[in-house]
């Protein structure tokens, strides 16, 4: 939070907006990095929980991007306000009862829709002084490192703008810095803006504030060294000089104040006023990188690539205990790499770098020193080694050593319990996202290497892995991936795209009952199935087909149903991700290609027959042609 006393005037205007039912409805908090637009918010989140209006909080971290998506944002804002107001918790209870599924859709824009704008545009029933605020931290950081490539991000942009046709009384505050597809989004939606700015155009009294930290943090200092340090130092001119160097940064002065905390207290804030570390966070990261690896060798360099990137580039962050193994790094050296890095970075737990501001400096080749540097595609093609050799090291049959091959996961007593004492960390974080860190690694020798044996060795004891885990339902997208970049480098695929097939196949009963891996899954597959040949023979005792057996895969890969009638046109995408379709139940459909699950709930409109569907060339919109004599265009993602 907030330091007592300071960013007054920015919490004040805030409030002052909650309470203006005129108002836009939508408030964006924009800022430079590093500013302390996440203070503000928790203290604004306080505040408003003190008063009895908090609707509901998601902070949004770029290295937990996998867990905090949109679809988790809306779930978790549509629990706090039922949680909290009577009026939407009717209404959300309603919802679920007639579609008690709706909960389990991937579709973050059903849920929106469904969850948040349906029941607050109902509920017209809440006292004005009641009225609940919702706030989201760090838009920017919604879909991690991939940032604006991310699709999770594209569509939550379109999400965040659909409030702004709520009633003004429903209140959202975003902070987010000013990238520009957040400009672009506030640039056509109706909102108040609150800027905090940085440099030369900070305003007085964020000068003010960041001299009041400093004073509060430097007399914590002073009393942790009481036999050696004056009470009032380093005196008020210091002081003024520091805050004049910080630019209105708070986050360069939390930095500073860490990295004097380190150590000898007067040597190091010398070492700052004397190398006048004032010109921006690039400056103060890159002196503390000199300093506190001076003379780095190249091991040390290599350690702190191989570390800072997993912390930067890692899907979930992982606790140090398992991070440890998978990078099979020494824990001296993980130890003295954290140890150094203490005034930007958090060791406690799980590794986390303090803001993200360090990690966009980190990835900046012109920025970073040479041989700091986190190079994005090299620090997946390590992270790609390090899955595919844990896996390969550590995937085995019956790895939790179940005693019965005649019940199924359902009723294996404490199977989750059983799970986590078999399947490390480490072997869990390779099993989910080696794919993950494949689809951006460039072609390596030592990659394929590793990707032959986990084919030909390892594949079923995966998806035991993922079955013990409930994640079969991914694999078929991980196997994509490993086709597309076997494809893409000019290597053989075909046993890749039979594994694909295999679990297109078998999914269901394989996240039912581990065993039918081997029972079922493996010899009813065709003849032809690479996997059948290549693994049949390591389990002869398996049963064998006499007769009817298959001979190759059926050509069909999937059936969509939902349309009441016949159905007149369909149409692909232009990435094949999704399909169209239109009926003569006078609904337009978009489907999952890859799943057969709605992307969007039915287009309805037409008052006749829908005769002709196609997307548009980017993708994003939909036309359809009916024989009421209209044609419609519809947004394809909402």
């Amino acid at each position: 939070e907030c330091m007592e006393g300071t960013r007054q005037d920015i919490l004040s205007e805030i409030l002052d907006w909650t309470n203006d039912i005129t108002a836009p409805n939508i408030l964006w908090l924009k800022g430079y990095p590093g500013v302390g637009k996440s203070t503000v918010a928790t203290t604004l989140i306080e505040k408003l929980r003190s008063i009895g209006r908090l609707g509901s909080a998601f902070y949004f971290k770029r290295e937990m991007a996998d867990a905090m998506t949109p679809r988790a944002l809306w779930r978790r804002t549509a629990y706090d306000l039922g949680r909290r107001y009577l009026p939407i918790r009717k209404h959300l209870v309603a919802l679920l009862r007639a579609d008690e599924d709706i909960l389990d859709t991937p579709n973050a824009h059903n849920l929106f829709h469904q969850l948040i704008i349906d029941p607050l545009t109902k509920s017209d029933d809440i006292p004005l002084e009641r009225l609940p605020v919702v706030t989201i931290d760090a838009l920017d950081e919604c879909g991690g490192i991939d940032g604006q490539r991310s699709d999770h991000r594209a569509g939550l942009m379109k999400m965040v703008g659909g409030w702004s046709h709520l009633p003004r009384r429903f209140k959202l505050v975003v902070t987010s810095r000013g990238e520009s597809d957040i400009e672009n989004l506030f640039s056509t939606t109706s909102h108040h803006l609150v800027e905090i700015l940085a440099g030369k155009t900070a305003k007085p009294h964020s000068s003010r504030d960041i001299m009041a930290f400093l004073a509060h943090q430097f007399t914590e200092i002073t009393v942790a060294y009481r036999n050696s340090l004056p009470l009032d130092w380093p005196g008020l001119d210091v002081i003024r000089r520091l805050t004049e160097m910080a630019g209105g940064l708070f986050i360069w002065v939390d930095v500073i104040i860490k990295f004097i905390k380190q150590g000898d207290p007067q040597r190091r804030l010398e070492y700052i006023l004397q190398r006048n570390m004032s010109g921006g966070l690039g400056t103060l990261y890159s002196t503390i990188l000199n300093i506190s690896f001076p003379s780095p060798s190249d091991e040390e360099l290599k350690g702190f690539r191989a570390i800072l990137g997993a912390v930067i580039l890692l899907k979930t962050p992982l606790p140090i205990s398992s991070l440890l193994p998978l990078l099979s790094t020494r824990s001296s050296t993980m130890e003295y790499i954290c140890n150094q890095l203490q005034s930007v970075m958090d060791s406690q737990g799980s590794l986390r770098v303090h803001h993200q501001s360090f990690v966009d400096f980190l990835m900046d080749h012109a920025a970073c020193p040479a041989g700091f540097w986190i190079d994005r595609e090299d620090g997946h093609r390590h992270l790609t080694l390090t899955c595919l050799k844990m896996m390969n090291s550590g995937l085995r049959f019956n790895i939790c050593g179940l005693k019965s091959s005649y019940i199924r996961n359902s009723d294996v007593q404490d199977l989750t319990s059983i799970t986590a004492s078999h399947i490390s960390g480490q072997l869990s974080y390779s099993s989910y996202f080696w794919a993950s860190h494949l689809a951006e690694a460039a072609f390596d020798e030592r990659i394929f290497s590793h990707l032959h044996e986990f084919m030909h060795e390892r594949f079923l004891f995966w998806l035991e892995a993922l079955s013990l885990m409930k994640g079969v339902n991914l694999a078929s997208s991980m196997l994509k991936i490993l086709v597309d970049w076997l494809s893409t480098y000019g290597q053989d695929a075909r046993m890749a795209c039979d594994m694909e097939k295999f679990v297109a196949a078998f999914a269901n009963v394989m996240s039912q009952s581990i065993p039918h891996i081997y029972l079922s899954a493996l010899p009813f597959s065709p003849l032809t199935s690479v996997v059948r040949r290549e693994y049949m023979k390591k389990y002869p005792k398996t049963i064998v087909i006499r007769k009817g057996e298959q001979v190759s895969w059926p050509a069909i890969q999937k059936v969509f149903t939902g349309h009441s009638y016949i159905i007149q046109s369909v149409a692909f995408s232009p990435d094949g991700r999704r399909v169209v379709s239109g009926s003569w139940d006078k609904t337009v459909r978009i489907w999952d290609a890859e799943t057969g699950d709605l992307v969007t709930q039915p287009f309805q409109g037409h008052k006749d027959w829908v005769t002709s569907v196609a997307f548009s060339p980017d993708g994003r919109r939909v036309v359809s042609g009916s024989n009421d004599r209209t044609v419609r265009i519809w947004d394809a993602e909402t």
